[in-house]
């Protein structure tokens, strides 16, 4: 089935115009459950009810309120939040181009295709290929519907893509996190964390490799059960204990990944001595005997 698009829009910057349409860009693929009556497995209803009248009540008795504060609101009509609404829809407006690794992916929302329409194919093939020789992506507002996203488009697949990002003060402080700053790591255990990932390092992301494995299992149960066949609780994976000895880990995972790493190195390690300072150490020691018992002999 052919992409159908979801919106229109006019991509502006400078005195350029150029007309694009808008793609979904990803469609989740998780499972979703309705509730049932148990009894006779009818789809319930949900009901509008107001604990104070203690009566259900129609939709059309329904007003919008902002909490100003804990269960205190202020009302709105549809005609006053119209009024706000911004103006210019569907356009998007560049305001920057910068470097993609200036924008933290933490920014990011949804992503939408952009497609070009019949008459501005050449400008937006020109704006595509500008974009990715000089590797720069836009910083754009876009509005639709009357609001405001900021967006971002970036060249993608010899075209544009363009993300819905979360404004600056939609991001929460990571400054309460506990991320270990006050502790240590020796360079011993560095290394070896540094093997594993390089072991693990791979040139490209292939998605292809990972699926949704809870998904699998509930559309592969709901088909058995269609057919009526009974379906058994699938084994508990076992649960990984905790991480005591962080160098013992990380040996264990380079040595199941095909590594032999010698008790003598790891000893060394733990020490915080490497390999190689370890063996001259050792090497200087036995020169040094030699030359002492040598010196017995005359």
């Amino acid at each position: 089935m052919p992409a159908r698009p979801i919106s229109a829009g006019m991509i502006s910057f400078g005195l350029v115009s150029i007309p694009v349409r808008l793609f979904t860009a990803t469609s989740p693929k998780s499972v979703s459950f309705n509730l049932l009556h148990d009894r006779d497995k009818s789809r319930i209803q949900q009901k509008i009810y107001c604990p104070v009248d203690d009566k259900i009540i129609d939709r059309s008795e329904l007003v919008r309120g902002f909490e100003v504060e804990k269960g205190r609101y202020v009302t709105f009509s549809d005609e006053e939040l119209r009024s706000m609404e911004a103006q210019g829809d569907h356009t998007i407006e560049i305001t920057e181009f910068i470097p993609l690794s200036e924008v933290d992916p933490l920014y990011f929302e949804n992503g939408y295709y952009l497609g070009c329409e019949s008459g501005s194919a050449k400008a937006y093939r020109l704006l595509a290929d500008a974009m990715a020789q000089s590797a720069r992506v836009a910083v754009a507002t876009y509005t639709m519907r009357g609001k405001e996203h900021l967006v971002l488009i970036r060249p993608y697949a010899k075209g544009l893509m363009m993300h819905t990002m979360y404004y600056a003060d939609e991001i929460r402080s990571v400054e309460d996190v506990d991320r270990g700053l006050n502790t240590e790591t020796k360079p011993a255990e560095l290394d070896l964390a540094k093997r594993l990932i390089a072991d693990l390092t791979q040139k490209k992301f292939d998605p292809a490799k990972y699926h949704d494995n809870y998904r699998e299992r509930v559309l592969e149960a709901a088909h058995r059960k269609l057919e009526g066949e009974e379906v058994t609780e699938a084994p508990t994976e076992e649960r990984k204990g905790k991480v005591i000895d962080l160098m013992a880990a990380l040996k264990a995972s380079l040595e199941k990944r095909g590594f032999a790493i010698e008790e003598g190195e790891l000893a060394h390690r733990k020490a915080g001595v490497s390999p190689r300072k370890a063996a001259s150490a050792h090497g200087g020691a036995a020169r040094t005997t030699e030359r002492t018992r040598g010196s017995g002999k005359k």
